[in-house]
């Protein structure tokens, strides 16, 4: 499988622990499509949600490394484009990210 393939997930399905883009973006819309989400322009950096939002971006480095986490953040930032500041602090305390 090619790097843009596993970074795109173009093959449908991504490994056992990792996770395709399309998925990851679903995933991550859904946590911020709450309107009390919204309202807060974010998730909370201790809650179970920002768990999720680690837990996401753990599975999507193990696909296709801090690319396609980046890729996710970028896909997100289309349709959330207030969320990416909150997105990126959650993950600041992955060492995937940092990375």
């Amino acid at each position: 499988m090619s790097f843009l393939n596993k970074l795109f997930g173009r093959q449908g399905a991504a490994s056992s622990d990792g996770l395709t883009l399309d998925d990851a973006v679903s995933s991550l819309a859904a946590l911020y499509d709450d309107p009390e989400v919204k309202s807060e322009r974010g998730l909370s950096l201790t809650g179970p949600r920002a768990e999720q939002v680690r837990g996401v971006g753990r599975r999507l480095h193990k696909t296709g490394g801090k690319q396609s986490m980046l890729a996710a953040r970028d896909a997100l930032r289309e349709r959330y484009g207030w969320a990416i500041a909150n997105l990126e602090a959650i993950w600041a305390s992955l060492p995937e990210w940092r990375n």
